[in-house]
């Protein structure tokens, strides 16, 4: 499937490639300062995932398989994956079809499941969920607006990173903002759990979107490392940027034996 997505490209000659996803409702450009730290160790691609931000062309239906076709044609051959939120989701699923251009992955305030099922609780209930879809079909703005709200919500440093979101939202118009959100419903346990390369598995303690009893679960389910940020929200690449630097740089830059 070719489609046209927004890229960019950061090199930095002789270092490892690193693809960075975002997750919903935002776009590349979350990733501020704490790209501007990566591109010193990484040459970096950013890509704003289809419909939202400055991708305006989207599939139909939109589905994670379909995203995956399409970032296949955008990404590097090879590279290290980090996804955050919804991106981490893709990214799995991504890593499931092409193991062999994934070296590492590291998902960031992610969740394999993001919303409850019987056999996988630590996710938003099946009513916020719904509740959530409807309003975005209501009124896009203000349920993004309610969005990023939830992501800051009760976190250090909650009212300054609402301020920073709030300005990125304010210049984004994103071209399918509910359809988008549709991935968010699929599961890929299965695939997580059967992946090959080394997985890094991150979480915020005060995360309202990902609870934090998912680091124990995920954890169960790969055998994989899971890493808590007492504080952080669902942005802890932003309000502990530091930590998430040095556990990112030193996941990635192990070797693996």
């Amino acid at each position: 499937m070719s489609m046209n997505l927004y890229t960019e490209y950061r090199e930095n000659s002789g270092k490892p490639e690193l693809v960075l996803l975002h997750g919903w409702g935002m776009s590349s450009q979350v990733w501020g300062e704490f790209a501007e730290q990566l591109a010193q160790y990484f040459s970096l691609t950013l890509i704003d995932l289809p419909g939202l931000g400055r991708s305006q062309e989207f599939p139909e239906p939109y589905t994670t398989d379909a995203v995956v076709e399409i970032l296949s044609a955008h990404a590097p051959d090879k590279a290290f994956w980090l996804g955050w939120s919804m991106g981490g989701q893709i990214a799995t699923a991504f890593a499931a079809r092409y193991p062999q251009r994934v070296l590492k992955l590291v998902m960031l305030a992610s969740n394999p499941c993001f919303v409850q099922r019987e056999d996988w609780q630590p996710a938003m209930d099946e009513e916020t969920h719904s509740q959530f879809e409807n309003s975005l079909s209501a009124n896009v703005k203000k349920t993004l607006n309610r969005f990023i709200m939830l992501q800051t919500q009760g976190a250090e440093q909650g009212r300054e990173i609402l301020k920073t979101l709030k300005t990125l939202l304010s210049g984004l118009e994103h071209s399918a903002p509910e359809l988008s959100l549709s991935p968010l419903r699929e599961d890929v346990r299965l695939l997580l759990a059967a992946l090959p390369m080394p997985v890094l598995q991150l979480f915020g303690e005060k995360d309202l979107l990902v609870p934090v009893s998912a680091a124990e679960a995920c954890t169960q389910l790969t055998g994989r490392e899971s890493i808590v940020y007492a504080g952080a929200g669902h942005l802890p690449f932003i309000s502990h940027q530091e930590q998430v630097l040095d556990d990112v740089l030193q996941f990635l830059q192990e070797r693996v034996a």
